[in-house]
C-alpha cells in the first residue's frame, strides 16, 4: 500500500525527500502520521520523529514531511520542504478532496534526484464521474490505477467490512466496490467530496449558529447544527441522525449538545405535537419554508462554486453524533453526507429525470439542509433565540 511503498523507497534511498497528505496539515497530523507511525514503521530504530518540525529523519539522510493544503500558508510550507523545494515521492490520502490546483502545485514540486524515478500517490474513495481524478488521471490515462475492494485492505477490521457488504446504492457502489458513480438524475449532481466534504472543526464562537429539525420515527428524526463564517457559508458540524426515538428524548439531547453555545434560530418541519414537545424542552422553533423548488436551487447555488474558488455550503466529516445501527443493519443511508450522492429525480414516462419533485426517500437530512438554507437566505429576521 501506499504509506508501506512510501517507507521503503526512503529506506531504499539515501537523502530522499518524501511527503504525505491530507487536504488539511492537522488532519494528516491525526491520522496518516500515526498510522505510519505506529503500523507501518514501528519502533525501527533507523528512523526518529521531529514531531515539532513535522517531519521523521531517517539514519539514511531521508526525511518524511508530512503536511496539508487547504490554504495558501500549507502551500507555502510544501514549496519550502527539503532542500531545494523538489520532493520525490508524493503520497495523497483522500485524494477526492484534493483539487486538480493541489496536484498541479504538486507535479512543479516533481525534481527529486535520490532515485531515477518519482511518484505521485493518490489513495481516494471514488467520487463522482465528473470528478478531475476520473477525467484526468484514469480516463485521460496520465495515471497507472489499482482499482481495489475494501475487503483486500488487510488493515480493514472484519467489522468494517461487514457494514459496506449492507451498504446500497450509489454509496455502496463507491466505498465497497469502488465504482465512479453517480445516481442518475441526481439533484445535487454538482456535489463532491472534494469541494463540499471538509474535516471536522470547531467553529469559532463568534459564527452564527442555527440547528434545523426533520421529525420522524420509522424514518429518522434529523437535527442538524450549522455555523456561518462572516461570508455566511454554511459549515454542518454536528447531527443527530436516529430512527426509533421519541422526540422528547431528542430533546434532551439536542438540549445537551448545544450547551455553551448561543442558538440563532431553530427552524423546524410543521408537525404541531412534535414542534410542542421541542416547545416544552425550552427549544423555541420556527417553521420551515418547505418550498421544494425554490429550495432545492437555494441549494444548488450555495454548492456552486464562487469567484474566490470556495462553494457556500460544507459537510464536515464526522459531523453524525452516533450510527443509528438499525439504519445501519436495514442498509439505509445512515447521515446527510450518506443521502447525497443518491438523491434524485423522479423518472418520467420517457425514463428521464422529471426534475419537478425529486424521489422521496432518504431525503431526510437533505430536507433539513434545505429548511436552513432557506432560511438562512431569505432577509433576516427578528428570531427568538436559545441559549444552551
Amino acid at each position: 500500500m501506499a504509506a508501506e511503498k512510501l517507507h521503503a523507497f526512503n529506506l531504499r534511498y539515501p537523502g530522499a525527500t518524501t511527503l504525505m497528505l491530507r487536504k488539511a496539515r492537522e488532519y494528516a497530523a491525526k491520522s496518516v502520521v500515526p498510522f505510519m507511525s505506529h503500523t507501518v514503521m514501528g519502533p525501527d530504530p533507523q528512523v526518529t520523529m521531529k514531531k515539532g518540525d513535522g517531519w521523521f529523519e531517517y539514519e539514511n539522510g531521508s526525511l518524511l514531511y508530512w503536511g496539508g493544503m487547504k490554504d495558501e500558508g500549507q502551500r507555502q510550507a510544501i514549496r519550502s520542504m527539503g532542500k531545494d523545494g523538489s520532493l520525490d515521492m508524493v503520497w495523497v490520502e483522500e485524494g477526492n478532496a484534493f483539487t486538480e490546483e493541489d496536484y498541479q502545485e504538486l507535479l512543479a514540486r516533481m525534481r527529486g534526484k535520490a532515485a531515477s524515478w518519482g511518484q505521485i500517490i493518490l489513495s481516494t474513495n471514488p467520487d463522482r464521474p465528473t470528478h478531475w481524478i476520473k477525467k484526468r488521471l484514469i480516463d485521460g490515462g496520465e495515471a497507472a490505477v489499482y482499482f481495489s475492494r475494501a475487503a483486500e485492505n488487510p488493515y480493514n477490521p472484519p467489522q468494517y467490512i461487514d457494514m459496506l457488504n449492507r451498504l446500497t446504492g450509489v454509496l455502496g457502489l463507491r466505498l465497497r466496490d469502488g465504482k465512479w458513480v453517480q445516481a442518475e438524475g441526481a439533484v445535487y449532481d454538482t456535489f463532491s467530496d472534494e469541494l463540499h466534504v471538509v474535516d471536522w472543526f470547531d467553529p469559532p464562537q463568534e459564527w452564527r449558529r442555527i440547528r434545523a429539525v426533520d421529525f420522524g420515527y420509522t424514518n429518522p428524526f434529523v437535527c442538524q447544527w450549522w455555523a456561518l463564517d462572516g461570508d455566511d457559508r454554511m459549515y454542518l458540524y454536528r447531527e443527530i441522525y436516529k430512527s426509533k426515538r421519541l422526540v422528547s428524548d431528542h430533546a434532551a439531547e439536542i438540549n445537551r449538545l448545544s450547551q455553551g453555545e448561543h442558538i440563532e434560530a431553530t427552524v423546524a418541519d410543521h408537525d404541531a405535537e412534535d414542534r410542542a414537545t421541542l416547545h416544552a424542552a425550552g427549544i423555541i422553533t420556527i417553521p420551515a419554508d418547505k418550498r421544494v423548488q425554490l429550495g432545492i436551487q437555494r441549494v444548488r447555488e450555495r454548492l456552486t462554486v464562487q469567484p474566490d474558488g470556495k462553494p457556500r455550503l460544507f459537510i464536515m466529516r464526522g459531523a453524525t453524533v452516533d450510527i443509528d445501527d438499525d439504519l445501519l443493519q436495514a442498509r439505509e443511508s445512515i447521515s446527510t453526507l450518506e443521502e447525497a450522492p443518491g438523491y434524485a429525480w423522479h423518472k418520467g414516462q420517457d425514463g428521464r429525470p422529471n426534475k419537478e419533485e425529486p424521489v422521496k426517500e432518504n431525503d431526510h437530512g437533505l430536507d433539513a439542509a434545505r429548511y436552513a438554507t432557506m432560511y438562512v437566505d431569505k432577509p433576516r429576521r427578528k428570531a427568538r433565540s436559545y441559549q444552551g
